[in-house]
C-alpha cells in the first residue's frame, strides 16, 4: 500500500501489476479498492494496474472533524492523487459508479495526464435511485439513524454484504450463485466493518447534489461508457447523455444488467474493455 497525504486527507492505493501503460481504478460509494481486484486480475496483463480508494473509503483517512464534502473538494483531491501516481505518464482512468465520476471529473482537469476514460455505471449528475436514492431522501430529513441503522445490518458479516447488494443488481438468483461477488464480500468485509457510517453518509449528501456536466463540455480524450439495462441505482440515461454529449465518447448497454456490471458481467466487461483499449 502506498499512500499520500492532501488538505488533511490521507488517501491510500495499490500496486497491482507492471507495464506499459496505467490503468487507475476508482471504486464506488461504500466500496473499496479490494473491489476490484476481480477485474484487475483479468486486465493486469495489460499493463501497470492500480487501485486507488475514495476519501472516507477503505484504508483512506479523512482530516479529524470531517464532517463534509463537496464535489468540488472531492475532484480537487482526487486530481491530486492520480498526479501522485501518474507521475508525468499518461494514464487510463477505470471508474465504477462514484468513480466514474471521479475519472471523469478527474478527466476534465488533467487533459494532459488521462489519455482515456472507461466509466462503468457511471454517476453524472445526481440524485440517485432504488436504494441509496432512499438514503438521500434519509439523509435530507435528517434521519441519519434509520441510515446507519440500515447500513450497519449489511456490515454484521459477509452474507449481510452479500444481501445489501441485492439492491443494485438485476438478477437476484444469478447474484446468490456469483463466486465473484461472494469473493468480493468475503475479500472486503474485513475493511468493510470497520468502515465508518458517517463517511459514507458525507458522500451520500454529495451526491444528491452532483453534476459534473458542466465540466465535461470540452472533453475530447476517448470515453468508454458500460452500464447496464436495468441498473437500479443510476438511471441508464447518464450513460446515454455522455454518449450523446461527448465526442469520444463511446457506450455498451449491457441486457439484463444492474448496477454492478464488472461483477454481474465480468466476461462481456473485460472483452470490451481489451477491444477498446487496443484501438486506442
Amino acid at each position: 500500500m502506498q499512500t499520500c497525504t492532501y488538505a488533511g486527507h490521507t488517501l491510500t492505493w495499490e500496486e497491482h501489476s507492471a507495464g506499459a501503460q496505467t490503468l487507475i481504478f476508482l471504486h464506488g460509494f461504500s466500496d473499496s479498492r479490494r473491489g476490484w481486484l476481480p477485474l484487475i486480475e483479468r486486465l493486469a496483463p495489460i499493463g501497470r494496474c492500480v487501485s486507488l480508494d475514495l476519501p472516507g473509503h477503505g484504508l483512506a483517512r479523512p482530516p479529524a472533524g470531517y464532517c463534509a464534502l463537496t464535489q468540488d473538494q472531492l475532484l480537487t483531491i482526487m486530481t491530486y492523487a492520480v498526479q501522485q501516481i501518474a507521475g508525468h505518464q499518461p494514464v487510463t482512468l477505470v471508474g465504477h459508479s462514484t468513480g466514474g465520476l471521479v475519472a471523469l471529473g478527474v478527466a476534465s482537469r488533467l487533459a494532459g495526464c488521462v489519455a482515456r476514460v472507461v466509466a462503468l455505471n457511471s454517476v453524472v449528475w445526481g440524485p440517485l435511485s432504488g436504494m441509496l436514492g432512499f438514503a438521500q431522501w434519509l439523509l435530507r430529513h435528517q434521519m441519519y439513524r434509520v441510515f446507519w441503522g440500515m447500513w450497519r445490518v449489511t456490515q454484521l458479516s459477509p452474507i449481510a454484504m452479500m444481501y445489501g447488494l441485492t439492491f443494485y443488481v438485476c438478477q437476484q438468483r444469478a447474484h446468490w450463485r456469483n463466486p465473484l461477488t461472494w469473493r468480493v464480500c468475503r475479500d472486503s468485509y474485513p475493511w468493510y466493518r470497520r468502515q465508518p457510517l458517517r463517511h459514507l453518509a458525507i458522500l451520500l449528501n454529495l451526491l444528491e447534489a452532483c453534476d459534473i456536466r458542466p465540466l465535461l463540455c470540452n472533453l475530447t480524450l476517448p470515453v468508454l461508457a458500460i452500464t447496464g439495462e436495468y441498473d437500479p441505482i443510476v438511471p441508464v440515461e447518464q450513460s446515454r447523455w455522455l454518449a450523446a454529449h461527448l465526442p469520444g465518447a463511446q457506450v455498451h448497454i449491457l441486457p439484463r444488467i444492474g448496477h454492478l456490471a464488472h461483477l454481474e458481467a465480468p466476461a462481456i466487461c473485460e472483452q470490451a474493455i481489451r477491444a477498446w483499449l487496443a484501438r486506442r
